[in-house]
Protein backbone atom coordinates (compact mmCIF):
# COMPACT_ATOMS: atom_id res chain seq x y z
CA UNK A 1 0.00 0.00 0.00
CA UNK A 2 1.16 3.50 -0.83
CA UNK A 3 0.17 6.18 1.69
CA UNK A 4 0.78 9.80 0.81
CA UNK A 5 -0.01 12.93 2.77
CA UNK A 6 2.34 15.61 1.45
CA UNK A 7 2.53 19.29 0.60
CA UNK A 8 4.80 21.07 -1.83
CA UNK A 9 4.80 24.62 -3.16
CA UNK A 10 5.51 24.29 -6.87
CA UNK A 11 6.40 27.10 -9.21
CA UNK A 12 4.55 27.45 -12.50
CA UNK A 13 4.34 30.14 -15.19
CA UNK A 14 1.94 32.21 -13.09
CA UNK A 15 3.76 31.89 -9.75
CA UNK A 16 3.52 29.47 -6.87
CA UNK A 17 1.08 26.61 -6.92
CA UNK A 18 0.43 24.79 -3.65
CA UNK A 19 0.15 21.03 -4.08
CA UNK A 20 -1.59 19.26 -1.21
CA UNK A 21 -2.05 15.51 -1.74
CA UNK A 22 -3.56 12.83 0.47
CA UNK A 23 -3.87 9.46 -1.20
CA UNK A 24 -3.94 5.76 -0.35
CA UNK A 25 -3.30 3.21 -3.05
CA UNK A 26 -4.17 -0.34 -1.92
CA UNK A 27 -1.57 -3.05 -2.38
CA UNK A 28 -1.68 -4.46 -5.90
CA UNK A 29 -3.97 -1.70 -7.23
CA UNK A 30 -3.48 0.27 -10.43
CA UNK A 31 -4.77 3.82 -10.07
CA UNK A 32 -4.68 6.73 -12.50
CA UNK A 33 -3.94 10.35 -11.76
CA UNK A 34 -5.25 12.58 -14.49
CA UNK A 35 -5.57 16.28 -15.08
CA UNK A 36 -4.29 19.12 -17.22
CA UNK A 37 -0.62 19.87 -17.83
CA UNK A 38 0.94 21.72 -14.93
CA UNK A 39 -1.46 20.37 -12.29
CA UNK A 40 1.29 18.50 -10.38
CA UNK A 41 0.80 14.91 -11.55
CA UNK A 42 4.44 14.31 -12.46
CA UNK A 43 5.58 16.11 -9.32
CA UNK A 44 3.61 13.62 -7.23
CA UNK A 45 5.40 10.71 -8.95
CA UNK A 46 8.76 12.44 -8.54
CA UNK A 47 8.12 12.89 -4.80
CA UNK A 48 7.19 9.21 -4.41
CA UNK A 49 10.37 8.24 -6.26
CA UNK A 50 12.52 10.58 -4.15
CA UNK A 51 13.47 12.79 -7.09
CA UNK A 52 11.66 15.79 -5.59
CA UNK A 53 11.39 16.51 -1.87
CA UNK A 54 8.01 17.49 -0.38
CA UNK A 55 7.94 20.56 1.85
CA UNK A 56 6.13 18.62 4.55
CA UNK A 57 4.16 15.46 5.20
CA UNK A 58 4.66 11.74 5.17
CA UNK A 59 5.01 9.08 2.47
CA UNK A 60 5.19 5.34 3.03
CA UNK A 61 5.07 2.18 0.93
CA UNK A 62 3.87 -0.92 2.71
CA UNK A 63 5.12 -0.30 6.25
CA UNK A 64 8.31 1.46 5.16
CA UNK A 65 8.41 5.22 5.70
CA UNK A 66 10.25 6.86 2.82
CA UNK A 67 9.61 10.48 3.77
CA UNK A 68 8.53 12.04 7.05
CA UNK A 69 9.18 15.75 7.51
CA UNK A 70 8.30 15.66 11.23
CA UNK A 71 11.03 13.08 11.88
CA UNK A 72 13.44 14.44 9.25
CA UNK A 73 13.43 11.18 7.35
CA UNK A 74 13.99 11.13 3.59
CA UNK A 75 15.17 7.85 2.03
CA UNK A 76 17.26 8.43 -1.11
CA UNK A 77 15.73 7.55 -4.46
CA UNK A 78 18.19 4.70 -5.04
CA UNK A 79 17.02 3.07 -1.80
CA UNK A 80 13.33 3.24 -2.71
CA UNK A 81 11.90 0.18 -4.38
CA UNK A 82 10.44 1.98 -7.41
CA UNK A 83 9.96 1.11 -11.04
CA UNK A 84 9.61 4.41 -12.94
CA UNK A 85 8.52 4.52 -16.56
CA UNK A 86 9.20 7.87 -18.20
CA UNK A 87 7.70 9.35 -21.37
CA UNK A 88 10.93 9.02 -23.33
CA UNK A 89 11.75 5.36 -22.41
CA UNK A 90 15.31 6.31 -21.27
CA UNK A 91 16.96 3.32 -22.99
CA UNK A 92 20.72 3.21 -23.39
CA UNK A 93 21.34 3.63 -27.16
CA UNK A 94 24.66 1.74 -27.06
CA UNK A 95 23.14 -1.39 -25.45
CA UNK A 96 21.06 -4.17 -26.95
CA UNK A 97 17.60 -4.99 -25.60
CA UNK A 98 19.05 -7.73 -23.40
CA UNK A 99 21.83 -5.46 -22.13
CA UNK A 100 19.31 -2.71 -21.32
CA UNK A 101 17.33 -5.22 -19.25
CA UNK A 102 20.41 -6.68 -17.54
CA UNK A 103 21.69 -3.22 -16.62
CA UNK A 104 18.80 -2.83 -14.18
CA UNK A 105 19.55 -6.03 -12.24
CA UNK A 106 20.13 -5.55 -8.52
CA UNK A 107 23.52 -6.54 -7.18
CA UNK A 108 23.51 -10.30 -6.76
CA UNK A 109 20.30 -10.77 -8.76
CA UNK A 110 20.36 -13.77 -11.11
CA UNK A 111 20.87 -13.15 -14.83
CA UNK A 112 18.22 -15.80 -15.47
CA UNK A 113 15.75 -13.11 -14.34
CA UNK A 114 16.50 -11.36 -17.65
CA UNK A 115 15.51 -14.46 -19.63
CA UNK A 116 12.28 -14.79 -17.64
CA UNK A 117 11.52 -11.12 -18.23
CA UNK A 118 12.19 -11.47 -21.96
CA UNK A 119 9.52 -14.17 -22.04
CA UNK A 120 7.10 -12.16 -19.91
CA UNK A 121 7.40 -9.05 -22.09
CA UNK A 122 7.48 -11.04 -25.34
CA UNK A 123 10.83 -9.57 -26.43
CA UNK A 124 12.47 -12.89 -27.39
CA UNK A 125 13.14 -12.07 -31.05
CA UNK A 126 14.46 -8.60 -30.17
CA UNK A 127 17.12 -9.36 -27.52
CA UNK A 128 20.09 -8.56 -29.76
CA UNK A 129 18.59 -5.46 -31.38
CA UNK A 130 19.65 -1.91 -30.54
CA UNK A 131 17.08 0.69 -29.42
CA UNK A 132 17.24 2.73 -32.65
CA UNK A 133 16.00 -0.32 -34.59
CA UNK A 134 12.89 -0.78 -32.42
CA UNK A 135 9.39 0.57 -32.89
CA UNK A 136 7.86 2.80 -30.22
CA UNK A 137 5.88 -0.10 -28.76
CA UNK A 138 8.95 -2.33 -28.64
CA UNK A 139 10.96 0.39 -26.88
CA UNK A 140 8.12 0.78 -24.42
CA UNK A 141 8.13 -2.95 -23.61
CA UNK A 142 11.90 -2.82 -23.02
CA UNK A 143 11.44 0.18 -20.71
CA UNK A 144 8.65 -1.61 -18.83
CA UNK A 145 10.81 -4.71 -18.52
CA UNK A 146 13.75 -2.73 -17.21
CA UNK A 147 11.51 -1.06 -14.62
CA UNK A 148 10.01 -4.31 -13.32
CA UNK A 149 13.14 -6.47 -13.31
CA UNK A 150 14.12 -5.05 -9.93
CA UNK A 151 10.82 -6.31 -8.46
CA UNK A 152 9.72 -2.90 -7.21
CA UNK A 153 7.21 -2.28 -4.42
CA UNK A 154 5.63 0.46 -6.54
CA UNK A 155 5.48 1.14 -10.25
CA UNK A 156 5.12 4.72 -11.48
CA UNK A 157 4.01 5.50 -15.04
CA UNK A 158 4.53 9.10 -16.21
CA UNK A 159 2.45 9.47 -19.37
CA UNK A 160 4.32 6.51 -20.87
CA UNK A 161 2.22 6.32 -24.03
CA UNK A 162 2.30 9.98 -25.05
CA UNK A 163 4.90 9.35 -27.79
CA UNK A 164 2.91 6.56 -29.44
CA UNK A 165 0.25 6.75 -32.15
CA UNK A 166 -3.40 6.08 -31.23
CA UNK A 167 -3.41 2.42 -32.31
CA UNK A 168 -0.20 1.61 -30.47
CA UNK A 169 -1.43 3.44 -27.36
CA UNK A 170 -4.43 1.10 -27.21
CA UNK A 171 -2.18 -1.96 -27.62
CA UNK A 172 0.25 -0.76 -24.96
CA UNK A 173 -2.58 0.04 -22.49
CA UNK A 174 -3.69 -3.58 -22.87
CA UNK A 175 -0.09 -4.76 -22.43
CA UNK A 176 0.34 -2.70 -19.25
CA UNK A 177 -2.96 -4.04 -17.93
CA UNK A 178 -1.91 -7.62 -18.72
CA UNK A 179 1.43 -7.21 -16.96
CA UNK A 180 -0.22 -5.54 -13.98
CA UNK A 181 -2.68 -8.40 -13.57
CA UNK A 182 0.14 -10.93 -13.80
CA UNK A 183 2.58 -9.16 -11.44
CA UNK A 184 0.23 -7.30 -9.08
CA UNK A 185 2.67 -4.45 -8.43
CA UNK A 186 1.02 -1.44 -6.78
CA UNK A 187 0.97 1.14 -9.58
CA UNK A 188 0.19 4.80 -10.23
CA UNK A 189 -0.43 5.82 -13.83
CA UNK A 190 -0.32 9.51 -14.78
CA UNK A 191 -2.15 10.66 -17.90
CA UNK A 192 -4.01 13.61 -19.36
Amino acid sequence: MIRISIRKNLKDAVGEMPLDVSLEVPEGALVSLFGPSGSGKTSILRMIAGLLTPDQGKLSVDDNVWFDSANRKNISSRNRSIGFLFQDYALFPNMSVKQNLAYALKKGQSKTDVDELVDLTELGQLVDRMPETLSGGQKQRVAIGRAIIREPKAFLFDEPLSNLDATLRVEMRLEISRLHKKLGITSIYVTH
